[in-house]
């Protein structure tokens, strides 16, 4: 049932370097009191869970027409390293009902349905769901909560990376049916609007962020996580002109989710 193109070396290397993105070795570092061993274990584990999310998204992108048989196989590949991660399968709907939610939204491409009706902070909230599941697993099995802050701590941090991922991946997404918001405002409202439109929210989130550290109760690593935030903020700006500089109509109109959506709204 898994994508028989999915290259193993690959994407393990893919998702340690999204951990190292999403600072999960910072938080490993702070449960100082737990073995090493039990850690790396933990994160073997967390590896494979984020594998068998890779898998759920990679069938999603490559498949137009989608069955219910092949969900719930995935489905079920994800709970069962949810089992071994110790939560129990009667709480694996609470833990994992945001990436349902997102998933729904992946679905609903196939209806001629955009991420741009969305609030930009609402989607990526959601778009960010396997990282606030994961990192929620890491505080709550090496009891992170105080020192290293709360999970709402890194809500900005999660939506400016959430935003890095989609400008980052404008060229590749091409190839996929996949709900990049950046690329599908770019069919929608051209280089100028969408700009505009994301460094706008790229400021509000700045912003938010500032309010957020500023005002709450700080933790040691409050002030990492507002620094970190500015950094990705800075990085994703960077990347952006860059590649609204490279990107070409032409390119876009090769786009396989718009091909897929036309062909729809022409029968």
């Amino acid at each position: 049932m898994v994508e028989q193109h999915i290259d193993e070396i690959e994407l393990r290397e893919k998702i340690i370097s999204l951990f190292e993105y999403r600072l999960f070795p910072e938080l490993m570092v702070m449960a100082s009191s737990f073995p090493t061993s039990m850690k790396d274990q933990f994160t073997e584990h967390l590896i494979s869970l984020q594998k068998a999310i890779y898998y759920l998204d990679a069938h999603l992108e490559a498949h137009w027409d989608v069955n219910e048989v092949t969900l719930d196989w995935h489905w079920k590949n994800i709970s069962k390293y949810m089992v071994r991660l110790g939560i129990p399968f009667e709480k694996h709907q609470e833990y994992l009902n945001h990436i349902k939610k997102y998933e729904k939204h992946e679905l609903e491409l196939r209806q001629y349905k955009s991420p741009l009706r969305f609030d930009m902070e609402y989607f990526y909230f959601y778009k960010s769901c396997d990282v606030k599941l994961l990192r929620r697993l890491i505080y709550e099995n090496f009891n992170l909560n105080g020192q290293a802050g709360s999970l709402a701590d890194w809500r900005y941090y999660d939506l400016v990376t959430e935003v890095n991922d989609d400008v980052e991946d404008v060229f590749e997404d091409l190839d996929f049916i996949n709900g990049n918001r950046f690329l599908i405002s770019l069919h929608k409202w051209g280089k100028e609007k969408t700009n505009e439109m994301f460094k706008y929210f790229l400021m509000d989130i700045r912003d938010k962020a500032i309010k957020r550290h500023s005002t709450n109760g700080k933790s040691k690593f409050s002030d990492k996580i507002l620094e970190m935030t500015m950094i990705r903020i800075k990085e994703t700006m960077d990347l952006m002109k860059k590649n609204l500089n490279e990107v070409s109509y032409e390119t876009l109109s090769t786009s396989k989710l718009l091909n897929y959506q036309m062909s729809i709204k022409n029968e």
